[in-house]
């Protein structure tokens, strides 16, 4: 009977380098000195550094391989969790010592022959292996859902941040933390696409692994992320976390307005030099707005506006071109709704200096209201989990429906932060509000249309040209000075209205009259 020779299999058992390293050379010597010591020839030493958790190792599959296709051979291991911790690799080894592939099995720490008994006490010792992993998985995962009830997120940190080995936490990096919120401010105010932030990011120092700027679904993934403001996602659902917030919630909101807006990038094939580009959409189908030029024979150029026509569901009838000084125009109407002249801006700040006398003392009237609106928020996030319990609402119902309640619960918090902290601040920001009207009027009457393109984007939404009419939505409080009259110095606040808007004591200016269009009546037709 020929002698059996072995292979030599030692495996890692730790996702930790050190110990990795340390694990495979202490097999290494106690398997050598074995097999010195039990006179056996070992005609391979394959070490591998996988877990054996689940199939897939490459080297341990070679040797099986191997193993396959000889008349016999054994294997010389520290122990049999080192072979196999799953099903799948345990009964693979058992099926060769049944077939006789494996003649031998010898292991330091665990006896081992071929016969009925031993090959029992190796499926038992496979078992124990797979019910380790799998308990010390459950108890992990049981570790990390308590780490999350906490707050604590158990993620890679993303950028402007790292992982605190020391307090298992996730701090923020002095080095990229004020340079990674300038990229969420700078977004935000709708002058940079995905590209042109990327270049920003990069020359900022953000980089991927290959050194190469960071690819646009990176950006767009760390532009989108809650963490930044101060949650996290875990298994879809989200969660408040202890972490330092880099931006507030009112800045991300606006982030993803931003990023829905103009964030996509855009392939041009010449640029020209169209004012409102990228600015508008179609009341109709809400597809964009685009710019076309004429050059007639006398050298004029002429620029209109258009709807683009792309829309695959439906046959847009906006069949108009645009002049765009007739555009212009619009803007500067528009413009000029929301501004305040030199009169009405001091006539307002002096109310503004009476309501400041007035108030000295910080009320507790928006605290308390904003209690109760939290105190309510929770009580329904109580009530959607007790639902979710007793089985009313599937899990991913349940997700969606408890991530919105968790952003209304911080958009609470963050104003009852903000209101704590600056108390009568409101009047300072009327004050700041009053001097950007103004200024408003002033870019209307120096015709400078790029800043009051960039004044329409940042407190305006739903930009949309409708037969040849513009239209915007402005957001608060802005659409309360576009709802006023006009403001006289011989006008007095509403009684009692120290917080109450000031600018809506007068009726609405007339409305403009209507714009010039010219229609394509090949379109048409």
């Amino acid at each position: 009977m020929s002698k059996v020779k072995y292979y030599l299999y030692a495996r890692k058992s730790t996702d930790d380098e050190d110990h990795q390293i340390m694990s495979i050379e202490a097999q290494l010597f106690e398997l050598r000195e074995y097999a010195r010591r039990e006179g056996l020839e070992i005609i391979e030493e394959i070490t591998e550094n996988k877990t054996a958790k689940k199939p897939g190792r490459e080297k341990f599959a070679a040797m099986v391989a191997k193993i396959e296709k000889s008349n016999g051979v054994g294997i010389l291991a520290w122990h049999p969790d080192r072979l196999a911790r799953n099903s799948i690799d345990g009964g693979r080894v058992v099926y060769l010592v049944d077939t006789g592939k494996i003649t031998a099995l010898r292991f330091p720490t665990f006896w081992f022959e071929t016969t009925p008994q031993g090959k029992f006490m190796l499926s038992i010792a496979f078992g124990q292996s797979k019910y380790y992993i799998d308990n010390l998985s459950e108890n992990v995962k049981r570790g990390l859902r308590q780490k999350v009830r906490r707050g604590d997120a158990p993620i890679k940190a993303p950028l402007g941040y790292f992982n605190d080995l020391r307090s298992k936490t996730i701090e923020p990096n002095r080095q990229t933390f004020k340079r990674m919120k300038s990229v969420f401010e700078d977004f935000a105010t709708g002058e940079y696409s995905l590209t042109r932030i990327q270049d920003k990011m990069f020359s900022l120092g953000f980089a991927g692994k290959t050194g190469k700027p960071l690819t646009l679904s990176t950006i767009q993934w760390i532009l989108t992320n809650p963490f930044y403001y101060g949650m996290f996602v875990y298994h879809g659902e989200l969660f408040q976390g202890n972490h330092r917030p880099m931006i507030s919630k009112k800045l991300f909101d606006q982030v993803q307005i931003t990023l829905a807006d103009n964030g996509k990038p855009r392939k041009e094939k010449i640029t020209k030099d169209f004012t409102f580009r990228h600015f508008l959409v179609c009341g109709e189908c809400g597809y964009s707005i685009i710019a076309e030029q004429k050059i007639k024979e006398s050298g004029l150029r002429y620029v209109y506006y258009r709807c683009s026509h792309k829309s695959p569901k439906q046959r847009c009838g906006q069949r108009y071109y645009l002049p765009e000084n007739d555009l212009a125009e619009q803007i500067k109407r528009l413009v000029q709704k929301v501004s305040l002249t030199e009169s009405e801006r001091d006539f307002c700040l002096s109310v503004a200096a009476d309501w400041e006398k007035e108030n000295q003392q910080p009320s507790n009237e928006m605290d308390q209201t904003l209690k109760a609106e939290l105190s309510a928020l929770k009580a329904k996030i109580d009530r959607l989990s007790d639902a979710y319990l007793e089985g009313a609402f599937e899990i991913d119902e349940y997700k969606e429906k408890k991530n919105i309640l968790v952003n209304q619960k911080r958009d609470i918090e963050e104003k009852m932060a903000d209101f704590r902290a600056n108390g009568n601040r409101w009047l300072e920001l009327i004050k700041n509000l009053i001097l950007d009207a103004n200024q408003a009027q002033n870019w209307a009457s120096s015709g400078n249309f790029a800043e009051m393109r960039n004044f329409l984007k940042k407190h305006g939404s739903n930009r949309k040209i409708l037969d040849c009419r513009l239209a915007v939505e402005f957001n608060p409080p802005w659409n309360l000075i576009a709802n006023r009259g006009e403001i006289r110095p011989n006008q007095s606040p509403a009684e009692g209205g120290a917080r109450r808007e000031f600018f809506t004591y007068q009726v609405m200016r007339p409305q403009p009259e209507s714009n010039r269009c010219y229609v394509d009546e090949n379109r048409a037709s």
